[in-house]
């Protein structure tokens, strides 16, 4: 009787020492361990780092008007935060990024300032609400919306 005992607590014991020892290898993705999930890696080094002026809006040519002390801009930052101008308010908020040059804002906030021309300030929101997707060179942003034409273009400052 305790043999049978011993014999089922030693397989019992090996069973456990065995999985415990096994590691499962993850191939094809990139992750980070965050918490308990994990989250791809996607680069962001021609994202972040820069000041991306306005310079395009809904296929329209974005001139800044000739007292205005700031353009429309977006600053991405490394830690998923995204910073700027509207085009009178700042603005502020998240982006996260997913593979296949997936872009998310999300949580924006702006000041609540009233200007002369709001026409920039509204559209350039509406684009961050209905981004799903960018493309990015070293010099060029452009937000996109499926496989519509490009709703927003910004360069590099």
């Amino acid at each position: 009787m305790i043999t049978k005992k011993l014999v089922f607590v030693a397989m019992v014991a090996i069973v456990l020492g065995m999985s415990a020892c096994s590691s499962k290898k993850e191939v094809g993705t990139s992750a980070t361990r965050v918490g308990a999930s994990t989250q791809p890696v996607i680069a962001t080094q021609n994202l972040t780092g820069k000041q991306w002026l306005l310079v395009e809006l809904n296929g329209k040519p974005i001139t800044p008007p000739a007292n205005a002390a700031i353009t429309a801009f977006l600053k991405f930052n490394p830690d998923g935060t995204v910073s700027g101008n509207a085009g009178c308010n700042a603005v502020n908020g998240s982006y996260s990024l997913k593979e296949g040059n997936r872009i998310h804002f999300e949580k924006m906030v702006t000041t609540m300032k009233m200007c002369l021309d709001m026409e920039t300030e509204t559209n350039m929101l509406k684009v961050l609400e209905i981004a799903d997707n960018y493309n990015v060179t070293a010099s060029t942003l452009i937000l996109n919306r499926a496989r519509m034409a490009p709703l927003a273009k910004f360069e590099a400052q």
